[in-house]
């Protein structure tokens, strides 16, 4: 837990990554994909198309197997060690879309109203409606994977100081 008043700095890029190019998703969320995978006995083939977007997003080829082998309650941890063995510009949007969440929040404020904003100030997009979309896959796959809190803010400080490759300042 970090103490409320502190506020963690991030980097406006993920390891070199652009954080305003390649960041808007199809809604669809990871654990509602994975799910269906599993349902499809593995057969990416079969999923919806925003299920694969979400899948080639977060690389899931890579790991399929391992997912489908494991119980659904240990994703998360194989998906943050995932997470963490990739480069930043192998990553889709969802999964970038973590990031951006986090990097708002931290950097701007709580809320996906202040979210929006900076979504149009940053030249992501003028439409609300991709905004919201960039804040609901962001926020929802980070809750899942534990390292957001509901409100977009870090729960998981050890993993964006892995995935950054820095120690934050406060």
């Amino acid at each position: 837990m970090k103490d409320e008043n502190l506020k963690i700095v991030l980097p406006d890029h993920l390891q070199g990554r652009s954080l305003t190019t390649k960041v808007i998703p199809m809604l669809c969320g990871l654990k509602t994909m994975l799910t269906h995978l599993v349902e499809l006995n593995g057969d990416a083939s079969m999923l919806r198309q925003w299920e694969k977007r979400c899948y080639k997003s977060y690389c899931i080829n890579e790991i399929q197997d391992l997912l489908l082998e494991s119980y659904q309650e240990d994703w998360p941890e194989i998906l943050k060690e995932h997470l963490l063995s990739k480069d930043p510009c192998e990553l889709g949007a969802s999964a970038i879309d973590i990031y951006l969440v986090a990097y708002i929040t931290e950097t701007f404020g709580v809320g996906k109203d202040i979210f929006i904003q900076c979504i149009k100030d940053m030249g992501i997009s003028t439409k609300d409606n991709t905004a919201n979309a960039i804040w609901k896959v962001g926020k929802n796959d980070g809750v899942y994977l534990g390292l957001l809190n509901s409100d977009g803010s870090i729960r998981d400080i050890n993993f964006f100081r892995q995935w950054t490759h820095t120690e934050f300042v406060y």
